[in-house]
C-alpha cells in the first residue's frame, strides 16, 4: 500500500466497502431525490436529480452527482446555478436526512454534476 492510499483502498483506487456502506449511499440516493421531489422549492432545482451518491469511507462526507431530467448536457453556467442552489439547500437537506435515516453524525454535502449519467434519469427512477 502507497502512502497516499488509505486503509482498505484498492490499488485501482476503488474502495473495499461493506454492505453497510452501500445500503447507506442507496438509502442517501433515495432520500435526497425525495426531498427533491417533494420538498424543495427552489426553482432551480425543479429538473435536478441525484444519480449516485459516494459515501466517504470515514462517512464524514458524501458527494451526491447530480442531472437535470430533461435537458441534456449541462453548460457550465447551468451547472455552476444547479451547484450553488444544491449549496443553498445543503444545511436543509442535510438536516432532513439525519432525522429520516436517524443518523449519529450527518455527512458533508458535497455536488457534482454527472456527465456520464445525463439522459439515463427519469424522476421516479434515479440511475445507479
Amino acid at each position: 500500500m502507497s502512502r497516499h492510499q488509505r486503509p482498505g483502498a484498492h490499488a485501482d483506487g476503488g474502495e473495499h466497502v461493506g454492505h453497510r456502506h452501500d445500503r447507506l449511499e442507496h438509502l442517501l440516493l433515495e432520500e435526497l431525490n425525495g426531498l427533491l421531489r417533494g420538498e424543495v422549492t427552489d426553482p432551480r432545482l425543479d429538473d435536478v436529480a441525484f444519480s449516485r451518491v459516494e459515501l466517504s469511507v470515514d462517512y464524514s462526507s458524501a458527494r451526491a452527482y447530480f442531472v437535470t431530467i430533461t435537458a441534456g448536457a449541462l453548460p457550465r453556467p447551468a451547472r455552476e446555478r444547479i451547484e450553488a442552489a444544491l449549496e443553498h439547500a445543503s444545511g436543509f437537506l442535510r438536516a432532513r436526512v439525519g432525522a429520516a435515516l436517524d443518523l449519529k453524525r450527518v455527512p458533508q454535502l458535497r455536488f457534482r454534476y454527472d456527465p456520464d449519467a445525463s439522459g439515463h434519469i427519469y424522476a421516479d427512477e434515479p440511475a445507479r
